[in-house]
């Protein structure tokens, strides 16, 4: 009997364990940098159901991704910079640790929805992790908007043109898991497909004079109209991305189970450059594949209503590789002790609790078009570029004045991330030649898609 009630009170515990786990929820949107929110002092947008997010939780202001999806894809989900698994545009290593696998292991449900496009395998999807997925370009690249082409889930092929728009998919498909799993602690992946160009009307939409206007239709109109188009439908889109958010939220609320849900939003990149956005901080142009502070600074805002802190706006600085070690120390779960990770937890400062921040962010960026290697590291302030160049960021954001000769606390500045840099920049891994061809970089035509 001693025995049995043993096991019953260690069956108990888990369960008590399992009960107090928080539900995660990760939401990463798809080329939008900080200055199209209007949290963040956006003038052009509104996004009422994120701003939300940060009043009730946590407002980041300093938070730094890569310059492009598939590196930030790389870095948000093992922890590590990329100068150490970065294994091409398009690729995950097969050998990496995801933060779904490690939640996995932890006990959570997990699952995965929007876009992929990191290797065309099905079986990646259950491998690094994921127990349920909807994803675009898993295996081939077709429309993600009105009229959504190819989606493959849960193993299925769901071939579209069914007249239905991509995101609205993703979207029920994350208020049905949420739904399923609501007396189990889950952890949902959700990258979004909106807002990559093409820049097209949403369903919400109200303008006739734009809907139905394809991508080849607008190349035939005059420039001025057809910027225009872009910029419109780009805002409706900041919209709709917003009102999805605004959706999971009150499915959250709806069910119960917010207050033990963790709640984070994020971007994966900077806007595209063919978008121009007014803030209070003047006019910001999307900087997206540039390791500019346009093309790296995006929004973070992150909420839990019983354990986390409400209405903090914090000048804390984040990259990328924080978001594993923070899931981990949430969920309960084991950090991978054979490699190096790279992530400092920001879970203290969503509980408002004291804890060692990081001094620095750095980005080690393997340039999709010119095949070159370039690192920064930076302060909130200051930032310096593995060739030297150093800027003042707040009365530079162009980057286009380089401090040649820095003073006083710019020279402190400058020595300190110059030994920083020496050393994370370090790596055992010997980079793929195919990778990183030390090539100059040559002069592209523009693919805006305009």
């Amino acid at each position: 009997m001693k025995f049995l009630a043993g096991i019953f009170i260690q069956l108990l515990v888990l369960g008590i364990c399992a009960a107090e786990k928080p539900n995660v929820i990760l939401i990463m949107a798809d080329d939008v940098g900080m200055e199209a929110f209007s949290c963040y002092g956006s003038l052009d947008y509104q996004t009422p159901n994120i701003d939300k997010i940060g009043k009730n939780g946590v407002l980041f202001k300093h938070c730094y991704a890569q310059a492009l999806c598939t590196p930030s894809r790389n870095q948000i989900m093992t922890g590590r910079y990329n100068h150490r698994n970065y294994p091409g545009f398009g690729k995950l290593d097969k050998n990496e640790i995801t933060f779904g696998k490690m939640m996995q292991d932890a006990g959570y449900v997990t699952a995965i929805c929007g876009k992929w496009q990191l290797g065309r395998n099905r079986e990646l999807i259950n491998h690094f992790g994921f127990d349920e997925y909807l994803l675009w370009w898993l295996e081939n690249k077709s429309e993600r908007y009105n009229n959504v082409g190819e989606l493959i889930g849960n193993g299925e092929l769901l071939p579209g043109d069914q007249g239905e728009y991509g995101p609205d998919l993703m979207a029920n498909f994350a208020l049905d898991f949420i739904t399923r799993h609501k007396d189990k602690p889950f952890f949902l992946y959700y990258p979004m497909i909106l807002v990559h160009d093409p820049m097209d009307p949403t369903p919400d939409t109200q303008d006739s004079a734009r809907l139905g206007v394809t991508l080849k239709d607008r190349k035939k109109l005059p420039k001025e109209v057809r910027s225009k188009m872009v910029k419109d439908n780009f805002v409706d889109m900041v919209h709709y991305m917003d009102k999805i958010v605004g959706k999971i939220d009150a499915k959250l609320e709806e069910l119960g189970i917010r207050d033990n849900t963790i709640l984070i939003f994020t971007g994966d990149n900077g806007t595209h450059s063919m978008i121009s956005s007014n803030t209070k901080m003047g006019e910001i142009r999307g900087a997206k594949a540039t390791l500019k502070d346009a093309g790296t600074h995006v929004p973070l805002v992150v909420s839990w209503p019983s354990q986390g802190v409400k209405g903090l706006v914090t000048d804390q600085l984040i990259d990328f590789s924080d978001f594993f070690v923070t899931l981990a120390e949430a969920g309960g779960g084991k950090m991978p002790s054979d490699r190096k990770m790279d992530g400092v937890s920001f879970l203290p400062t969503l509980q408002g609790k004291k804890s060692e921040q990081r001094k620095w962010v750095y980005s080690a960026y393997f340039n999709k078009f010119t095949l070159l290697r370039q690192d920064f590291i930076r302060t909130q302030r200051y930032k310096l570029y593995n060739d030297g160049s150093f800027y003042d960021i707040p009365n530079d954001r162009q980057e286009k004045n380089p401090i040649s000769n820095p003073q006083g606390e710019a020279l402190k500045v400058k020595n300190f991330l110059e030994a920083e840099m020496k050393i994370v920049s370090q790596t055992t891994r010997v980079i793929p030649k195919a990778l990183y061809q030390g090539k100059k970089p040559k002069k592209k035509k523009s693919k805006n898609k305009i």
